[in-house]
């Protein structure tokens, strides 16, 4: 995959998902190598070093000085689908704005901030999986998986009694797959049955028709239409790639999801951390 460092600051603000409040995310080049932050007005943290958490229709990271950030996966994986492993990231509001549901604005602006690392310029270090790791969800029969591979290879599979979704399967190599072209225009999707639900716990209120899929029994409703026929688990990828940034560099792995989601995605993200870290402490 091509690797690429920032060259100066990016900015996005708007209203965030969930919570409905506007807020901005600023992203600026990383001044200690290789390493991703996540910054306070005081301080800086490193982002493997944080606490997260997949409830809640989302991802959550926790930052030691008790600050808290919702929903930055989108923002993650156009970082890791571009190769863009040295930044510093701050946000003003409680949660990463939406924008258009998806990778895609996040992943043009920060292309346009950024440069292909030259032929003499060292790459980031690799994370890897030794061992295979698994993490799985009886009640939702949901399960991901890792293994030993030399890049990142990833397969997910949803499977949704709802006939608009039904059953989908698409891989991502990093190696070979456009990130910006097959995986960053994918939206955050949620089933028609399922807004009221969410609106009582508070979640969803920057929800809309621009920056979401709504799926009905026998109808899909979205600005524009599906933007491809598996769009739905497309985004899933784009999901497992946000999280897995929470690596804080890029990994080496052959991870396979079956109805897998946020949860289980950084419970994933912990077992490999926890890996490295005991390999670190021998």
């Amino acid at each position: 995959m091509i690797f690429r460092r920032l060259t100066g600051p990016v900015s996005f603000s708007g209203a965030g998902l969930h919570s409905g409040v506007s807020g901005m995310v600023t992203v600026v080049p990383g001044t200690e190598g290789y390493r991703v932050t996540l910054r306070t007005e005081k301080e800086a943290f490193p982002i493997e070093k944080c606490r997260f958490t997949g409830t809640g229709r989302g991802t959550e990271v926790f930052l030691p000085d008790g600050s808290s950030l919702k929903t930055p996966e989108h923002l993650f994986s156009a970082l890791s689908g571009l190769g863009i492993w040295s930044a510093a990231i701050s946000a003003e509001g409680p949660e990463v704005p939406a924008l258009d549901g998806c990778a895609a604005a996040f992943a043009s602006a920060l292309e346009e901030a950024s440069r292909p690392l030259g032929p003499d310029e060292n790459l980031p270090e690799f994370a890897a999986v030794s061992v295979p790791a698994a993490v799985q969800d009886g009640s939702r029969r949901g399960v991901i998986c890792a293994f030993p591979d030399d890049e990142l290879h990833i397969s997910s599979v949803i499977d949704y009694e709802e006939e608009p979704i039904g059953t989908q399967l698409v891989d991502y190599r990093s190696s070979k797959d456009d990130f910006r072209q097959f995986f960053a225009p994918a939206r955050t999707f949620a089933l028609g049955s399922e807004i009221g639900a969410l609106l009582e716990r508070g979640l969803a209120k920057g929800g809309s028709l621009e920056n979401a899929v709504v799926v009905g029994k026998t109808d899909v409703r979205a600005s524009g239409g599906l933007r491809f026929a598996d769009e739905f688990v497309r985004h899933k990828i784009l999901d497992i790639l946000g999280d897995l940034y929470l690596l804080g560099r890029p990994l080496r792995a052959r991870i396979v999801a079956l109805r897998s989601g946020h949860t289980l995605n950084c419970r994933l993200v912990e077992r490999i951390l926890a890996g490295m870290n005991q390999k670190i402490s021998r």
